[in-house]
């Protein structure tokens, strides 16, 4: 039997008892244990948990606050909805984060489910919150105790597996690294391995919070498996900055310029091979040393200003690669118990995001509150099917769709019709020829059944867990079954005009078509770029208020999540529709925003660095010649992405560049008459070489940009 079919027995088999249990104890809608069942149904049983905890604790939440907003407006409907709307806005920005999104969504639904579904009437409403907490936890518990005893797969081996497979991968993309770095100009392409990066950087999260629930062992250790989580987040950065920094050293003899550069490179590999044994229970050899790149000074001597530039860049990178790899081995060896102490995790400077604001998430705010306005106002003047429970689906199929904004929701209304289609003749044909609960528990198995094997993919979720509700909405199976098909058309036509609000509310605020949200999406980051790029001259430290200060924080960290979502809405334009440029084409100029992206956060961190006053002094008026010319580029792709620049970009900026470098000559003459630290120079370096970077990644952008059809995508439809 596949896992397939396995999990779909689980399921049916859980709803099947579920619906047993909720209608022997006599509950009103018994199809709410239900839901629970068909939205926690996952493939293990610490990722079923961890995600029933999540339900049950947002159920709760939701239950209080509904309360608590019927006791205070009992008698005042717009300040009560007012207040709801605020909730459900907060929760809806936090549903749309990283972390915990189905808690934040349960607390919104189920608040509104309570809210309107109790009436006004405090106590119905707090029947209506104790019987969907009573169902909620029911569900949980049945779907749990069948996922532990039939057939079950527990998340701490998945997650060793993901581990390891992490490991390998950025094993890999080093050795790639390590090769271009070697063997100048060998074409090496690391896109597929970088892609594959994230998506088990992504996978290893999800597994982590299962496994922290179904294996003692990495509940044990939790702190360390989070710490190696952030580690690896802190790996595949440093990589990709390390692989973009990799042409500005494609002229340099790096083995004469750094002698141990072969044994540092040598380490690191045995590392990476180190960790991966230990992850499969292999015991280390030997505890790791910290080592140190060392310069050649009088090789050095002999190189260009940005050539050392370029080299202090690499050198730090790479000095950073081995401290991180030798944190991550020690933290290995604490998850697999290798080590008598467990080590000191090291103080990494996080970057906060303090009050920093997505606006894509302020975007699925609006999306939802207007939605919940619009069924409202549609309930208390018109009066549709559904009464107050199409106020509730289109509450909740807001909230659905605004954790994936890249889904079209015009793809779901064809699937809508033909599960209602097929939940009505069910409901019609087969359930009045039922007797007892054995012929209706296999009815309720096979349909489950059937629905989880047809979308058994994680990509399915969304349209799995909208089949087995509608379902059980439609069918409205309780134990004075009655059989109306006015009443089931009207609850058909609930969810109907519900999917067609949602599909209205889609265009608020702006058009949700790939092509529209990717122009927009990029025109963004342009804009973003040209500001950060404004306020990043030399002198302009001092004069930054905190309005400023707030919106580079703000800026920086949309600037390094725009690609990710670029991404996702690029892989989402229709090729038939578009046929002038390819998927490969989009992902490639992706590819290169990620890259400006990063120069840009480096030019950001070496411009913290102390620098002294004597050189910055005398570089200036230079660095404002060439910040600006990059700063003009960003503000023209900003209004128009498809702006060709200048033929001669390549020389104009190679020519500002050598302008700088003459003046870096004359500037460290003058320097070897003062006394300067050596960190003033090495400061200096990595300053001067991230503006050359920047500078190597404009150009590549802008020449990635022209092979693209810009036309197309500004062309109108609905």
């Amino acid at each position: 039997m596949t896992t397939r079919t396995k999990e779909a027995v689980k399921t049916g088999l859980a709803m099947a008892i579920a619906y047993a249990i909720a209608l022997q104890m006599g509950w009103d809608r018994p199809y709410w244990a239900a839901f629970a069942v068909a939205f926690i149904s996952l493939p293990t049983a610490g990722q079923s948990l961890h995600k029933g905890a999540l339900r049950m604790f947002g159920t709760l939440v939701a239950g209080a606050a509904a309360l608590t907003l019927i006791a205070l407006f009992p008698q005042q409907r717009w300040w009560f909805m007012i207040f709801l709307s605020g909730y459900i806005g907060f929760c809806t920005y936090l549903m749309t984060g990283k972390k915990n999104q189905y808690f934040y969504q349960v607390m919104a639904f189920v608040c509104a489910i309570i809210c309107f579904d109790g009436g006004a009437n405090s106590l119905n409403a707090f029947q209506t919150a104790m019987v969907r907490i009573q169902q909620t936890g029911m569900g949980i518990l049945v779907y749990t105790l069948v996922s532990v005893f039939l057939w079950p797969r527990t998340t701490g081996g998945e997650l060793i597996d993901a581990s390891r497979q992490l490991v390998a991968v950025q094993r890999g993309l080093f050795e790639t690294c390590r090769g271009l770095m070697m063997v100048k100009g060998s074409g090496v392409d690391s896109r597929s391995q970088r892609m594959q990066e994230m998506q088990l950087i992504y996978g290893l999260e999800q597994t982590l919070d299962g496994a922290e629930v179904d294996s003692y062992e990495v509940w044990a250790a939790r702190h360390q498996w989070r710490r190696f989580l952030q580690e690896s987040k802190m790996l595949m950065e440093i990589l990709g900055r390390w692989r973009e920094s990799l042409p500005e050293i494609e002229q340099l003899d790096l083995n004469k310029l750094l002698p141990n550069l072969a044994a540092m490179c040598s380490e690191l590999e045995m590392r990476f091979g180190q960790i991966q044994g230990m992850l499969t229970g292999e015991a280390p050899a030997q505890a790791l040393q910290p080592m140190a790149l060392a310069i050649d000074k009088a090789e050095l001597a002999a190189r260009s200003h940005f050539e050392r530039a370029a080299l202090a860049v690499t050198k730090n990178q790479l000095d950073r690669l081995e401290a991180l790899s030798r944190s991550l081995f020690d933290c290995v060896q604490d998850i697999k118990d290798f080590s008598r102490q467990a080590s000191k995790p090291p103080r990494y400077k996080v970057p906060s995001g303090g009050l920093a604001l997505d606006m894509d998430r302020i975007a699925a705010v609006v999306r939802v509150l207007s939605g919940l306005w619009l069924a409202f106002l549609i309930w208390v003047y018109i009066d549709p099917p559904g009464h107050t429970s199409f106020v509730v689906i289109a509450v909740s199929l807001g909230l659905a769709f605004a954790r994936f904004p890249q889904l079209p929701v015009s793809k779901t209304l064809l699937p809508a019709l033909l599960s209602c289609g097929f939940a009505g003749v069910v409901y019609v044909f087969v359930m009045p020829h039922l007797s007892g609960y054995l012929q209706l528990g296999l009815m309720i198995f096979a349909v489950t059944f059937g629905i989880t094997y047809l979308f058994h993919t994680p990509q399915q979720g969304l349209s799995r867990a909208f089949g087995l509700a509608s379902f059980a909405v439609l069918t409205s199976i309780s134990n004075q079954q009655t059989y109306n098909f006015a009443a089931f058309a009207n609850s058909t036509a609930m969810i109907v005009l519900g999917l067609s609000l949602l599909l209205v509310t889609s265009y608020i605020p702006l058009r949700p078509q790939p092509e529209k949200a990717f122009l927009r999406l990029l025109r963004r980051f342009f804009r973003q770029a040209e500001f950060l790029m404004s306020h990043m001259a030399l002198d302009r430290k001092p004069q930054i208020g905190w309005i400023g200060r707030w919106k580079v924080m703000l800026y920086q960290n949309d600037i390094l999540e725009l690609p990710q979502k670029l991404a996702v809405w690029g892989g989402q334009i229709d090729q038939r529709l578009f046929p002038g440029n390819t998927p490969e084409q989009v992902q490639i100029l992706v590819n290169s925003l990620h890259a400006l992206a990063l120069r840009i956060k480096d030019l950001l961190n070496a411009r913290e660095n102390p620098q002294s006053t004597l050189l910055v002094r005398e570089l200036i008026d230079d660095a404002r010649t060439w910040r600006r010319a990059i700063e003009t580029l960003f503000q023209r792709w900003s209004d128009n992405p498809a702006t060709e620049p200048d033929t001669d970009l390549q020389e104009k900026l190679a020519l500002k560049l050598k302008a700088m470098e003459t003046r870096i000559d004359q500037t460290l003459t003058l320097a070897e008459q003062e006394e300067l630290r050596p960190e003033d120079y090495e400061n200096f370096y990595q300053l001067t070489g991230s503006y050359r970077g920047l500078s190597e990644s404009v150009i590549v952008h802008a020449q990635l940009a022209k092979g693209l059809d810009w036309a197309q995508w500004k062309e109108e439809r609905f």
